[in-house]
């Protein structure tokens, strides 16, 4: 596969790689500057830097670029066979493109999806049966909503919906995504509902802090009914808090 190509399909998986380009060669060493090599939290995606030795040598790198989430530039000696051989090596990571995660695929949750997916963004749809009466392009994944969370944290671009606020998980879920990175996290329910989890995650001992970033009811207020017209008001809303705009509309007077 080639390196670039990795890249995009890592990052549209909702993955962390690291990008590992050979910028120096000195010595007899099989390898050219350019060389590239894409490397995961499983390994090797993609490419070489030339041999097994700097392939290693390039998934340590890309290892320690990972724990610091930064780039890292280093100069390698590689001694052999009476002949002094070194790389210089970058390491760049790349992150995942921000997404939209869904839990739960109820009608509103899926059209939240189908929505989001519609205006461009990265979408996780988290449905534990496995719901596939989705958009092309929406990401799958039949799991547990806590335990999916859990296991793939959202970043600081991330938004994350819950579409159902009578689910059994939903205490759970919201203590995990509220404490998480993510821009925003809504979650659907009416305005009678919504106090009634507040109160339980409170008395669970959530943070104040953490309740306060709760969207709920979410969506903006434009008089919606049907699922797909709820998950439009969802959506514009994520758009909104994403930008820091409030939503409000740009009409202007006949007078102006």
């Amino acid at each position: 596969m080639d390196v670039y190509d990795a890249l995009a399909r890592a990052r549209g998986r909702g993955q962390q790689v690291v990008l590992v380009t050979v910028l120096a060669v000195e010595g007899d060493a099989p390898s050219h500057a350019g060389a590239k090599l894409v490397v995961g939290v499983d390994g090797v995606l993609a490419g070489t830097l030339g041999c097994s030795e700097f392939d290693t040598a390039g998934v340590d790198l890309a290892d320690e670029a990972l724990s610091a989430s930064a780039p890292l530039r280093r100069r390698l000696e590689f001694p052999g066979h009476g002949r002094q051989r070194s790389l210089e090596l970058f390491a760049e990571v790349h992150v995942p493109e921000p997404a939209v995660i869904v839990l739960g695929a109820n009608p509103v949750g899926r059209a939240v999806a189908d929505l989001a997916r519609a205006v461009g963004r990265r979408v996780v749809l988290v449905a534990p049966g496995g719901e596939t009466a989705v958009a092309p392009g929406v990401e799958v994944k039949a799991d547990d909503p806590p335990r999916y969370l859990l296991a793939a944290p959202p970043g600081p671009h991330d938004a994350v919906v819950l579409s159902d606020h009578d689910a059994p998980y939903v205490d759970e879920v919201l203590r995990v995504a509220l404490a998480s990175e993510a821009f925003f996290v809504g979650m659907l329910g009416s305005r009678r509902h919504a106090p009634e989890v507040v109160r339980r995650l409170r008395d669970a001992g959530t943070p104040a802090a953490h309740l306060a970033r709760l969207h709920s009811p979410c969506g903006l207020d434009i008089g919606s009914r049907t699922p797909q017209e709820i998950g439009l008001s969802i959506v514009a809303e994520i758009v909104a808090t994403e930008r820091g705009r409030q939503g409000g509309s740009m009409r202007m007077g006949a007078s102006a």
